[in-house]
């Protein structure tokens, strides 16, 4: 009885790996995949000094990190280049585009969070 079943266990199991993929299941790409990674990450601001600058990045797990040139953010993805307001990372060379870069959105400063702009708001004129 246990040699029957280890049998069919031995013939069964090779067949369901050997089974072509899923048609309908969307196929991701290595570099697709790269690609989504970084734009998880969100560029907080940079700091510039005569000598370097340092960029301050939120990663998907939303823990802050200082970021430099030459940094290797995780395997296949370099930091190349951080400037003012900016930061560009070399990728997989395999992929295209072959870089990658965050700008800061929205906000320049932290006390430009109450600005709005006048779109939609009511004037008030002295006298009226």
């Amino acid at each position: 009885m246990n040699r029957s079943i280890f049998w069919v266990g031995f013939m069964v199991i090779p067949t369901v790996s050997a089974m072509p993929p899923n048609p309908f299941q969307q196929h991701i790409s290595p570099c697709e995949k790269l690609t989504e990674q970084l734009a998880a990450w969100v560029l907080q601001g940079v700091i510039s000094s005569p000598t370097a600058s340092t960029a301050l990045m939120l990663s998907p797990q939303g823990i802050g990190q200082r970021i430099k040139v030459d940094k290797e953010l995780f395997p296949d993805v370099r930091i190349e280049n951080v400037g003012v307001g900016y930061v560009v990372a070399r990728v997989n060379p395999a992929c295209k585009p072959s870089s990658y870069r965050w700008e800061i959105k929205g906000k320049t400063y932290a006390m430009d969070a109450g600005i709005s702009s006048g779109v939609g708001s009511a004037s008030l004129l002295p006298g009226r």
